[in-house]
């Protein structure tokens, strides 16, 4: 007989906190879809002496990148914001920006600025959802699950990425401004869900903690682990106030210069923003970004069936990655997965040797080669780099350093898909472009050899400690926890005995 699901009402909290994903993973593909259209383009373009309307590489880039400055500000923001107001604040003003910003975008039929302008606003909102989503999943996941819930954050992407396709092909025949308007205001459902159940979903109990909230975080607690009749919320509120009280103590180091100057927090943030740099400067943006590129080579003329296929095989890939998250360590995961990605690019290089147009067999090779690397990626780094960048970012500055972090995702981002253009077409590099992502593959493998460590089930505290007691990451895995307890510059007894009074 199959048991009763557990950790069911985690599992509600931290899908909710995971809808701010869906607007990065649509934004990204409905707007490269739309701003194709010849109705976009007949609104929004410049019409030349021809007659004809078009936009021109700068105008097009410009709408198109805005949205990231928007991110980068809003993933700053969120650190300072986290701390003073709570997760859920953060949420309901990162879902109004969304919604102004998508607003700003369906009143106008013909202003660049009012669609350039939304976008931005619209990535504040996103933003502060990238920073603040994924740290209160960690806070209030049950340890023995944190890393799959932090892991569906990408899953979630990856399904609002096909939403967006199927909706954008669907209506891309209407000659009307509906073919814009439905994909741009469809959005407003991720805010809307956000308003309408944001009241039913409790605040993290660890800030509520530190803001010196006792009752509401046991509530909170209670509300998390309800359908685990076991639990018992004073408990943890006795080792999670332990800990803040802690934190609370050293909150005069607690700022932006320590994460420079101290050592054990810079290693943190190395750590945690080191993730989701990795993650991206290994060559799979170029994947995605040229995949239509290849695929036309081998005689598929419509970009969208091979956008399904790519989207496919991530769906189900990311899904197989959440299922077996607790079963496969880390570090040999992403050792294997980052050299399969590594040999991947470095022939789809040597392919590109020749020079000129790729040719229909180096295209059917090329296409496999995709595939395989979109397979490696979303079973590893996909999933694993938000979570390792979540579970790095611990202590006093937990905030700071992951506002970073994923502040360093969308510079990087940013910088590599501006670069992609530039390498291949400007550059003459073609396929070649390659073996610069095979060199930056070494700068990952790197990473993972140096900075990840096993924490599959290990508390927030736990990993605290590794940091703390300065133990090189290949020894996380075998470290005994009562070890760890000792090791962590043993709480005084005043302060517990404070934490039990709770």
């Amino acid at each position: 007989m199959v048991g009763r699901p557990q950790h069911i009402h985690a599992w509600l909290f931290c899908g909710f906190a995971a809808l701010g994903a869906c607007i990065y993973g649509y934004d990204g593909v409905y707007f490269n879809g739309v701003s194709s259209l010849d109705i976009f383009v007949r609104h929004f373009g410049t019409k030349t002496t021809d007659g004809q309307y078009k936009l021109s590489p700068s105008e097009l880039s410009v709408m198109t990148s805005m949205i990231n400055v928007g991110e980068l500000v809003g993933s700053l923001s969120a650190a300072p914001l986290n701390d003073y107001f709570g997760r859920k604040i953060v949420f309901f003003i990162a879902s109004t920006m969304l919604a102004i910003g998508v607003v700003l975008q369906l009143v106008t039929s013909s202003s660049r600025g009012l669609i350039t302008g939304g976008r931005t606003i619209m990535g504040l909102g996103v933003g502060a959802f990238s920073s603040t989503s994924p740290l209160y999943i960690a806070e209030v996941a049950p340890t023995s699950i944190r890393g799959p819930l932090l892991m569906c954050w990408q899953l979630t992407i990856s399904l609002s990425q096909i939403l967006a396709a199927a909706i954008t092909k669907g209506i891309e025949s209407n000659q009307t401004t509906l073919a814009y308007r439905l994909p741009i205001g469809f959005q407003l459902l991720f805010p809307a869900l956000v308003y309408l159940f944001i009241f039913f979903v409790p605040e993290s109990p660890r800030w509520l903690l530190r803001a010196g909230k006792k009752d509401r975080a046991k509530a909170a607690l209670h509300s998390i682990h309800r359908d685990d009749k076991t639990y018992d919320p004073g408990q943890d509120i006795i080792t999670l106030q332990a800990t803040i009280d802690k934190e609370i103590s050293l909150a005069e180091e607690s700022s932006w210069i320590s994460l420079l100057t101290d050592p054990v927090e810079r290693r943190k943030l190395v750590f945690s923003a080191g993730a989701l740099i990795a993650q991206q400067i290994n060559g799979i943006q170029w994947f995605y970004y040229f995949g239509t590129v290849f695929s036309k080579a081998i005689g598929l003329k419509d970009p969208f069936l091979m956008t399904v296929i790519v989207f496919l095989i991530q769906i189900v890939t990311v899904f197989l990655a959440v299922l077996f998250a607790n079963k496969i360590p880390r570090r040999p995961l992403l050792l294997t997965t980052t050299a399969i990605m590594t040999v991947s690019i470095f022939i789809v290089g040597c392919l590109g040797i020749p020079g000129g147009e790729v040719s229909p067999t180096f295209g059917k090779v090329i296409i496999s080669f995709v595939i395989i690397e979109i397979t490696a990626f979303n079973f590893a780094w996909g999933p694993l780099g938000w979570t390792i960048a979540s579970e790095m970012a611990v202590g006093r500055n937990r905030n700071k350093i992951y506002a970073i972090a994923v502040a360093s995702f969308w510079i990087t981002v940013w910088v590599t898909v501006f670069t992609l253009p530039y390498l291949y077409y400007s550059a003459n590099l073609g396929p070649k472009t390659g073996f610069i992502y095979t060199g930056l593959c070494f700068v990952t493998l790197s990473y993972v050899y140096f900075c990840v460590g096993e924490v599959t089930g290990r508390t927030m505290e736990e990993i605290e400690s590794f940091f703390a007691n300065r133990i090189p990451v290949k020894e996380w895995k075998t470290q005994p926890r009562a070890e760890l307890v000792e090791d962590d510059n043993s709480l005084s007894k005043e302060t517990i005995e404070r934490a039990e009074k709770v």
